[in-house]
């Protein structure tokens, strides 16, 4: 009966946490509105291409692009233009002076997982009251993510 029991609660625990891992990936929304885009509007962003709803949206980011450059530089990550390469906190790479692999942590941003370099980093953006902005904002951003290489080789062609 015993081995049944346990059985039964690892089978419980091993579905629950596949669950949790296989959820669907986060859905690309306009950077103004954060509604469904439109892949006809679309406008160059540091050396990428963000997504907009309509052509009204387009126009305010183009006058604009500073004020919705969290949004675009999520998206930009979202839509595999960007990758990451180190932690936007710090801009270190797990293994660096006194951490090791080991110690790289991950935190979720409106469905994307984000690598942390250390426990530090982690208890950072969680203290946080705007995790987005912490680890979107330009200069995080700049430190922490970079555009692909073969979107610069397609971005030549």
């Amino acid at each position: 009966m015993k081995k049944i029991l346990f059985i039964l609660l690892g089978s419980l625990f091993f579905l629950t946490a596949q669950e949790k891992t296989s959820k669907t990936p986060p859905t690309i929304k306009c950077v103004v509105t954060g509604d469904e885009i439109d892949l006809d509007e679309s406008s160059a962003y540091k050396d990428g291409k963000v997504y907009f709803c309509c052509a009204g949206c387009k126009m305010d980011f183009e006058e604009s692009p500073k004020k919705f450059s969290k949004a675009a530089n999520f998206q930009l990550v979202l839509t595999n233009q960007y990758e990451q390469t180190s932690c936007p906190i710090t801009g270190d790479s797990p293994g660096h002076d006194h951490h090791k692999a080991k110690d790289m942590r991950k935190t979720m941003v409106e469905g994307l997982s984000v690598d942390l370099c250390c426990p530090g980093c982690l208890k950072k953006v969680n203290k946080s009251k705007d995790k987005f902005s912490m680890l979107f904002s330009d200069k995080a951003f700049a430190k922490g993510f970079t555009l692909k290489s073969d979107s610069k080789s397609k971005d030549k062609m």
